[in-house]
């Protein structure tokens, strides 16, 4: 047998290979233990990832670790197979802290490569056994490995380390003092922060000690990081600008940070923040932004509106203007005079947000505003304030050129419903104007009172389609039993878009007495009814919908078949998993993918998927990987695993990757 499996694992055929090493674990009992873990290790070196994590995985499971423990360390030492190399570090590393004292024994080798790697899996293993090994390292010959013994002892918080840390750090070694003064930062040891303010000192390592002083500064150390903000190196100055973002976001008072940016820069801070606003890198923007709202200074608010142009920063600019509007709202009132639409739309939705009186009068005026966007907003920010004298200027809007404008002024209006006269509201669903009958019947609806659902209706009659599209919505939103038949009456409703509203509205009510209606429109004879009455099925999740939604499986539309699919798979049972079996075998690829993705909720539907993982759509390819990756089934796990080595897409492969590692 052995003789069997060394021939096999020289075959040119992967899978070939990885029977071999499986054949080891099928006849434990028959091979010697020292033979198989020395074939496992031979299998270690092959040239596929498969054959080598299967190996791996045997040893690791059916083998003592000191029958390989040595063999494994002696695959760290060929430099001409990183394969083996990383199958052997990923097994130790799996292993743990068990094989500590084997690892620090191992250290004494004058191989400088396998030196670093076993401080590396030391690191990952984080036995605080090892520190006095990685101390030691910190004095190693080689630079590699002093740099890995240092980056590793950030990842274990022990007080010798952070003592040992801060001596490196304070060295003259700046191959291991600039990863110590990252890893001090990592270790969040505040005892660090002397050194790491005395390391400011050295050019060298004022990026990492602010990086690190980000993390364990506070309000002492601020005066110091703020300095740096005008240093000679612009990274430094970035770094520093960052420190300062990060100590005001772990809870350093803004008083402090504004007054020490004073007490070192005076007036200049400003100019020298607008500097940075406009760096290269996204994050010292943003810092720099940030500082200058908090400053509250009025010289910043022109500059911060012109770069809200930049979509990436106009977040980080109206978070600005908002520290300064809400302390100071009357100190914005001139930037509303910008002749930019862009900038006045900012400025207004800015204004929403701080709803402050003193914009009352003003955005009064910007409701008669040229551009739409600004009527909106404008109509936002009254509504925000709530004050109801605005109610009868904002009702204009409801007749505005623009949709958009007129949606703004429904929303406005329903947060303002205290100060509405509803009959006076209500005389709108009569109006010979059928936009106002249709943002009236809007209004309603966000009103939502149920003596309204007999007025909304009779305005289920109304000639205008548009009209009766509102209504429907707006009956939508009130939830009382008269309105649901109001919506059951829709459905019969001659205009399709109609029907389809009152499906969906259906759907989402979750009301089991709409099942029957809703069965009944899957028989419509336009296209997006029958989908609409399907996906209301599917929500309401009423299995007896099952056998009427079979019914759509031939329909001739592709679209409304996908959509029965869909609902039949949320719906489940049985009958519903034979029916998407079936639809397995459909010549539309679009609705096997569907069918697959619909199976994901059922059991034992594997190896109906199974086949499908090697389809010619690869799309479907995906489906069916992502469906089979909640499979327990050892047998489709294999088989997706060596799809891996056939598979040439990179987004199948990608998606089988992630299925294996997961």
């Amino acid at each position: 047998m052995i003789e069997e499996i060394e021939e096999k694992l020289s075959n040119e055929d992967v899978e070939i290979r990885r029977q071999a090493v499986l054949m080891l674990k099928k006849h434990l009992g028959a091979v010697e233990p020292m033979n198989a873990v020395r074939l496992l290790l031979m299998a270690m070196q092959d040239a596929s990832w498969r054959v080598r994590k299967t190996a791996v995985d045997i040893l690791l499971e059916e083998y003592p670790v000191e029958s390989y423990i040595n063999g494994l360390i002696k695959l760290l030492y060929l430099e001409d197979n990183a394969g083996a190399r990383n199958s052997a570090m990923e097994a130790l590393t799996r292993l743990g802290r068990k094989i500590t004292d084997y690892l620090i024994e191992a250290f004494d080798t004058s191989n400088n490569d396998v030196r670093k790697f076993i401080i590396d899996i030391i690191g990952h293993v984080r036995d605080k056994k090892a520190v006095p090994l990685l101390i030691e390292a910190l004095k190693d010959e080689d630079e590699n490995v002093r740099a890995s013994a240092v980056e590793n002892l950030g990842n274990i918080k022990e007080a010798l380390v952070v003592d040992a840390l801060i001596d490196i750090l304070e060295s003259d070694d700046l191959w291991t003092a600039y990863p110590a003064a990252e890893a001090l930062g990592r270790i969040g040891d505040r005892r660090a922060v002397p050194a790491l303010l005395r390391a400011l000192d050295k050019s060298t390592l004022r990026e990492p000690a602010l990086r690190a002083l980000s993390v364990l500064g506070d309000g002492e150390s601020l005066e110091r990081i703020v300095r740096f903000i005008t240093d000679k190196s612009k990274a430094v100055q970035q770094e520093a600008l960052r420190a300062i973002e990060m100590l005001y976001h772990k809870g350093v008072e803004e008083n402090l940070i504004t007054g020490t940016l004073r007490k070192v820069f005076g007036d200049k801070v400003i100019d020298i923040l607008l500097a940075h606003a406009t760096s290269s890198r996204a994050e010292v923007r943003g810092s720099a932004i940030l500082l200058l709202g908090l400053l509250k200074d009025e010289k910043a608010l022109i500059p911060l509106l012109e770069l809200s142009t930049d979509e990436e920063f106009a977040e980080d600019v109206k978070k600005a203007l908002l520290f300064i509007g809400k302390e100071k709202p009357e100190s914005l009132v001139p930037l509303f005079k910008s002749e930019d639409p862009t900038l006045k739309r900012f400025i207004c939705d800015v204004a929403a947000d701080i709803a402050s009186p003193v914009y009352y009068d003003i955005m009064i005026e910007l409701l008669r505003d040229e551009d739409g966007h600004v009527r909106s907003l404008a109509a936002k920010c009254l509504s925000n304030i709530g004050d109801y004298r605005a109610v009868n200027a904002i009702k204009e809007l409801l007749t505005d050129p623009y949709i958009d404008v007129q949606e703004s002024a429904v929303e406005a209006l329903s947060m303002l419903k205290d100060g509405l006269d509803i009959e006076e509201i209500m005389k709108g669903l009569h109006s010979e104007n059928p936009v106002l009958r249709k943002n009236t019947a809007l209004l309603l609806g966000r009103l939502a009172l149920p003596e309204m659902v007999p007025a909304l209706g009779f305005a289920l009659k109304d000639d205008d389609v548009s009209v009766r599209q509102a209504v429907v919505k707006a009956l939508s939103l009130i939830d009382t039993e008269d309105s649901m038949e109001y919506l059951i009456q829709a459905l019969t409703d001659e205009v399709p878009e109609i029907r389809v509203s009152a499906a969906l509205s259906l759907g989402a009510r979750g009301r089991e007495a709409s099942v029957e209606h809703l069965c009944l429109l899957l028989e419509d004879s336009d296209d997006m009814v029958r989908v609409a009455a399907s996906k209301a099925l599917g929500m309401l999740g009423r299995k007896e919908a099952v056998p009427n939604l079979v019914k759509l499986l031939s329909d001739e539309n592709g679209f409304v078949v996908t959509s029965a699919i869909d609902a039949i798979g949320k719906l489940g049972g049985e009958e519903a998993r034979e029916a998407l079996i079936r639809m397995l075998s459909s010549e539309d690829k679009e609705i096997r993918r569907t069918a697959i993705k619909a199976l994901s909720g059922f059991q034992n539907v594997e190896y109906n998927i199974l086949p499908f993982i090697k389809d010619e759509d690869w799309a479907t390819r995906v489906a069916a990987v992502e469906v089979l990756g909640g499979s327990s089934q050892s047998d489709v796990r294999k088989e997706i695993e060596k799809m891996f080595d056939e598979e040439e897409d990179p987004v199948v492969r990608k998606v089988i990757e992630n299925y294996i590692n997961g």
